[in-house]
């Protein structure tokens, strides 16, 4: 660590302190070039793990084909969704997949509505907080509504403010 850093993180009185605008400018220029640098290995590292996960995954691919090409010449565990066979190491499974639907939802609602009488068809009312939070009055805790009435069901949780710094995005 730089000894510029290490007199920064330093917790006594004779610790750094930015004094004008252009140790501020150099400060922001810090913050600048540390995000930067984390990008870049950011960027680095995702790539080689792609590159890992990629060979990995041909590995488990590979694999996978040869034990089901050898599940198929074993005699195996049957059932009536299943078929399995045990190995120290694990177990071979087959199984049989239900179908996959594509639908449309309002599509099959109307037909339910007209044909089934709305059997199948749930009514959820759903709270629309943003609108309901611009009406409240909050002290403390306490959350009640515009005529002072409390609300059961919400509580006020405070939280600290925050500091930070936005960077100009350079063109």
């Amino acid at each position: 660590m730089s000894e510029l850093m290490e007199e920064l993180l330093t917790e006594d009185e004779n610790r750094y302190r930015i004094t004008n605008d252009q140790e501020a400018e150099w400060a922001i220029q810090q913050i600048k070039n540390a995000n930067e640098e984390k990008e870049k290995w950011t960027a680095f590292y995702d790539e080689r793990k792609k590159a890992v996960k990629a060979t990995c995954d041909l590995t488990i691919q590979n694999m996978e084909s040869l034990l089901q090409s050898y599940f198929a010449t074993v005699p195996h565990n049957k059932t009536d969704t299943q078929e399995s066979y045990q190995l120290p190491g694990g177990k071979l499974v087959f199984k049989q997949q239900q179908p996959e639907y594509d639908r449309n939802d309002a599509e099959v609602i109307e037909w339910l509505q007209t044909k089934a009488g709305g059997k199948f068809v749930k009514m959820v009312p759903v709270l629309d907080w943003a609108a309901m939070k611009k009406t409240l009055t909050v002290a403390g805790e306490t959350v009640a509504d515009a005529d002072g009435q409390i609300i059961p069901g919400i509580k006020a949780i405070e939280r600290d403010d925050v500091f930070k710094v936005e960077l100009r995005k350079e063109k």
